[in-house]
């Protein structure tokens, strides 16, 4: 097959959302006042050619054992199975946000075009770095999913709050972006090559050895770029804002998407380019994943309104995704460790407790419902339905059994506990328990006595995105029920890492 033509196929998916953002932004251009329906239509049609070309690339694989499709430009360019994993994954969270974001169309019919557009332009961006080992490409994918991201936030243009997040968004992404582009250059100095995976081989392109220093710095400077997507600490506050001012669609979207391709990149790179099990960076991962866990529970204890308790859930939720990419090199019992199991698992029970606890927190927003925990009071028993549902999406974003986020939590305890990283998993019982802590309070609020608060309808948001809504906190409950086979998939897209 033709070199350039197998690329194409391989990168199939990313190209069927690329061409489904550029459709609807002619529609948007050519023909104005065009019903969002419309646009929501040619997104989930994208979405979908997406998914199915993700799946005839995982057919192609079928034969190989490696679980590896095509390498391309040496080495800088894989498509195997986790990269396949990771974009179906993509596509999945593209689809619940489109179908629960038809309230926030109707209300800006205007940005429509644009709003579908950034999404799936961000998809796309997304898809790329998880395939990406080389550094220009990689960059290129990072500015752009950024950007769109950025830009998603401050279409909105709702409240001088939703400026200021957006504002935020550009620092951090500026910042965050910087620092992954002055550590790739140290590792370009370090190996003299482009290629991420010559840092696992130790040796420079010439066969001298790396310098120690540089590619140590440069691995520690990556890391933390990458911690702007995860939205763990040190650049954790981009996410927070956001979550707090952004309609519930787009806040889902940017912190679920986020979420998927920052770790699912940290694992890729951990095992392919770092060095599994490497002293180098995986202490300076667990050191960050234990300060985002404990930093965030605590926050979440103290949290007034319902978007900041979901955005310091999100926080701990980061810390033990970083646990796991730190897990993912050999254990102590000499076979390696399933970090990277345990984090593809994680990522489904994260991506769905984010899209649904947003959708859900919108829901009560387009009610007229306050976001404090005394505008909250009495809401289970003024909106039984929606309030359960919003409990059950949170009690899976702290880790509460029997839920998939609890799985999860145990999963990846285990890893890091075969790992070494016993401490790391002591401070995680510490957050989980504070989690669930501040989960309570706010349960105890919601369905406390409603001192006869005035009644709000959660019918002003359209049935399809509450019916969205409501399966995306369902899923908390079908991810843990079909554990075993999920698990057994995230498997197969972990070994295809070398």
């Amino acid at each position: 097959m033709n070199p350039g033509l197998a690329i194409l196929l391989g990168l199939l998916p990313a190209v069927m959302l690329t061409g489904g953002a550029v459709l609807c932004f002619a529609v948007a251009l050519l023909r104005r006042g065009t019903r969002p329906s419309l646009y929501r239509w040619l997104t989930l049609l994208a979405t979908v050619a997406a998914f199915t070309a993700s799946m005839f690339e995982l057919r192609g694989m079928s034969s190989q054992r490696s679980g590896v499709g095509l390498v391309a430009y040496g080495g800088g360019l894989m498509v195997d199975r986790f990269h396949v994993f990771g974009s179906a994954l993509v596509c999945a969270v593209v689809a619940l946000t489109v179908l629960g974001s038809q309230g926030y169309m109707r209300r800006v019919p205007s940005r429509a075009g644009a709003y579908c557009c950034l999404i799936q332009l961000s998809a796309a961006a997304s898809v790329m770095l998880l395939a990406q080992r080389e550094m220009s490409a990689f960059t290129i994918s990072f500015a752009l999913l950024i950007a769109c991201l950025v830009l998603l936030t401050a279409m909105t243009k709702t409240s001088a709050v939703t400026a200021e997040a957006a504002f935020r968004q550009v620092l951090s992404g500026g910042i965050a972006l910087a620092t992954t582009i002055y550590g790739l250059v140290l590792i370009y100095v370090a190996t003299g090559t482009t290629d991420l995976s010559r840092l696992a081989t130790g040796f420079r392109v010439d066969g001298t050895r790396i310098d120690g220093v540089l590619s140590v710095v440069g691995i520690a400077l990556v890391v933390i770029g990458l911690l702007l997507a995860v939205g763990a600490p040190p650049l954790q506050a981009w996410a927070r804002h956001m979550q707090e001012a952004a309609p519930g669609s787009t806040a889902g979207f940017s912190s679920a998407i986020g979420v998927v391709t920052g770790a699912a990149v940290l694992a890729r790179y951990a095992v392919e380019a770092f060095g599994a099990g490497s002293s180098r960076w995986a202490l300076l991962v667990d050191a960050l994943g234990a300060a985002a866990m404990l930093s965030g529970a605590i926050l979440a204890v103290r949290a007034g309104t319902i978007r900041r308790l979901i955005a310091d859930l999100s926080i701990v939720q980061a810390g033990f995704l970083l646990i796991a990419v730190a897990s993912s090199g050999p254990g102590m019992s000499g076979s390696n460790a399933a970090g990277v199991t345990a984090l593809l698992y994680a990522l489904m029970a994260s991506a769905a407790a984010l899209v649904a606890t947003l959708l859900l927190a919108g829901i009560f927003d387009a009610a007229g419902l306050a976001t404090s925990i005394a505008a909250y009071r009495g809401a289970g028993r003024r909106a039984p339905a929606t309030a359960a549902l919003l409990s059950l999406s949170l009690f899976a974003l702290a880790g509460v059994p029997p839920l998939a986020g609890f799985i999860a939590r145990l999963l990846i305890a285990e890893t890091a506990l075969d790992a070494g990283a016993g401490w790391a998993v002591a401070i995680a019982g510490v957050a989980v328990t504070l989690a669930a802590v501040a989960v309570l309070r706010w349960l105890t609020a919601m369905y406390a006595d409603d001192n006869n608060e005035a009644p709000f309808a959660v019918t002003t948001t359209p049935l399809a995105s509450r019916i969205t809504a409501a399966t995306a906190a369902v899923l908390g409950l079908l991810l843990a029920g079909f554990a075993g086979p999920l698990l057994s998939l995230a498997g197969g897209g972990a070994t295809a890492l070398h």
